[in-house]
C-alpha cells in the first residue's frame, strides 16, 4: 500500500512544478525592462550644510562675592540610651588661658586691680575709724579728756606666750564713773607651766580720774599661789611723795606729776594715745620708781589677732638701761583698747600678751567664737596670730 501512495504524491508534485514554471514564464514576459521609472513616485534626497549656530548672548560679569566660611556640619548625635536618672553633674569651670610667667606673688590674696585683700581690709578699717571718730583730727584733741577717752567699764583677757609656748593668762577689769576708778588684774600660769610652776598674782589699783589724767592713790600686788613678792605703792599727792614696799623692803621718793603704777599706766596710755604725740611719766612698782618715755609710731598699722584683723597704733615705752621694756598695740576701732602687750625683760627675753577676749558696752569679742548677738567685725579669728616671731626661751617674769 505504500508504493501507490508514494507514486501519487510524486505525480502531484510534478504537476504543481510544471504549473509554477508556466506562470513564471508568462509574468516575466509582461514586465517592461526598458520603461523609465515614474518620476512622480521617485523620492530624491540631498545633503545640505546646516546653518551656523547663533552666537551666545554675553552675560554681565557678577561682582565678586566674599568667600563664606564653611559652616562645619555637625554629625547628628545618637539618641541617648535610656538609663536610670542620676544627679545633674556640676559644671566645671572653663580652663583659663595660659598666662605668661608672673612675679612670685606675696602671701596676701590680690584683687583684680592689684591691691591685696589685706590692704583693702586695712583701708576699710581706717575709713571706719575715721567715720566713727575713733581717729580724731588733731584739732579735736584739745577738748579730749580721760573721761571722754576711756570706756567706763571693760573686761579683757590675754593669753601669755613665751615665744610660741602658751604659759599663762592675764585678765583685766576696770570701771570708772568720771571721777574715781578701780582696776584689777589677775595673772596665773596654765597648762604645763601651771603644773611645774603654779602661780597666781592679783593686782589692784584705785585712784582718781581728772581732766589732766589718772591720779592713782594705792596699788597692791599679792600672790595667792607661788612665792611672788607682795608689793604696795602709796601715792601722797598732797605731800608730793610716793612710798614703795616690796616684802619687808620700803623706800620713799619725791612724787612727780603724772606718776602711774603698774595698772593705772594702761588707762593713762589709752587716753594719751588718742590725744596724740609722745609723752612720758614715772612708773612706780613696789621695787622701783623709774621714768618711762612713750613713743608712738607715726602711722597706723594692722595686726592679725585672735578676735580678727585690727587697725592698731603701736606705742613703745622706752626705759633706762636695765629696765623692762614695754610695747603695746592699741585698736582705735575698739575704743583704743590693747590687743597685744609685749614685755622685754632686762635679759632681753620677750613675753607676749595676746588678746582673746574684749568686752565693753554692748560688744563682746572672743577668740574663735563671738558672744550671743555679736560677731567679730574684722575678719575671721586667727588663734594664735600668725604674725608673731618666736622668741628664745626666757625666764618667766611673773615668777621672779
Amino acid at each position: 500500500m505504500s508504493e501507490p501512495l508514494n507514486r501519487s504524491r510524486l505525480l502531484f508534485a510534478l504537476a504543481v512544478s510544471v504549473l509554477l514554471h508556466l506562470l513564471l514564464a508568462g509574468g516575466l514576459r509582461s514586465f517592461d525592462h526598458e520603461r523609465l521609472p515614474d518620476e512622480r513616485r521617485t523620492i530624491r534626497a540631498a545633503l545640505l550644510a546646516p546653518p551656523d549656530p547663533p552666537s551666545p548672548k554675553t552675560e554681565p560679569t557678577p561682582p565678586p562675592v566674599a568667600e563664606a566660611t564653611p559652616v562645619p556640619v555637625q554629625t547628628p548625635k545618637r539618641p541617648p540610651r535610656p538609663r536610670s536618672p542620676k544627679p545633674e553633674p556640676v559644671a566645671l569651670p572653663e580652663p583659663e588661658p595660659e598666662l605668661p610667667p608672673q612675679p612670685t606673688p606675696s602671701d596676701d590674696p590680690v584683687t583684680d586691680d592689684g591691691e591685696s585683700q589685706d590692704a583693702i581690709g586695712d583701708r576699710e578699717l581706717l575709713d571706719r575709724a575715721i567715720a566713727e571718730g575713733a581717729v580724731p583730727d588733731r584739732d579735736d584733741t584739745a577738748s579730749l579728756t580721760p573721761q571722754r577717752a576711756l570706756v567706763s567699764e571693760a573686761r579683757l583677757e590675754f593669753a601669755v606666750f613665751r615665744g610660741e609656748l602658751e604659759i599663762g593668762e592675764t585678765r583685766y577689769h576696770w570701771v570708772h564713773d568720771g571721777s574715781d576708778y578701780e582696776m584689777d588684774q589677775i595673772t596665773e600660769t596654765t597648762g604645763l607651766a601651771g603644773l611645774l610652776k603654779p602661780l597666781r598674782v592679783e593686782q589692784r589699783s584705785t585712784g582718781e580720774v581728772t581732766t589732766d589724767g589718772l591720779k592713782p592713790l594705792r596699788y597692791v600686788s599679792r600672790a595667792t599661789q607661788g612665792r611672788a613678792t607682795e608689793e604696795e605703792v602709796v601715792f601722797d599727792w598732797d605731800g608730793n611723795r610716793v612710798m614703795l614696799r616690796a616684802g619687808t623692803k620700803q623706800s620713799e621718793h619725791p612724787l612727780s606729776a603724772g606718776a602711774q603704777d603698774m595698772l593705772s599706766l594702761w588707762l593713762e596710755i589709752i587716753w594719751r594715745a588718742q590725744y596724740g604725740g609722745d609723752f612720758d611719766f614715772t612708773l612706780a612698782t613696789g621695787k622701783r620708781y623709774t621714768p618711762r618715755w612713750f613713743v608712738a609710731d607715726p602711722e597706723l598699722g594692722s595686726l592679725d589677732t585672735a578676735i580678727g584683723r585690727q587697725l592698731v597704733k603701736r606705742l613703745q615705752a622706752r626705759a633706762q638701761p636695765g629696765d623692762n621694756q614695754i610695747e603695746v598695740w592699741l585698736a582705735p576701732n575698739l575704743r583704743w583698747l590693747p590687743v597685744l602687750i609685749r614685755f622685754t625683760d632686762r635679759k632681753g627675753d620677750v613675753y607676749d600678751q595676746r588678746v582673746r577676749l574684749i568686752e565693753y558696752e554692748n560688744l563682746s569679742l572672743r577668740a574663735g567664737t563671738a558672744a550671743a548677738g555679736t560677731t567679730a567685725p574684722f575678719g575671721d579669728p586667727v588663734d594664735p596670730p600668725p604674725r608673731y616671731e618666736p622668741a628664745e626661751e626666757p625666764a618667766n617674769p611673773y615668777l621672779r
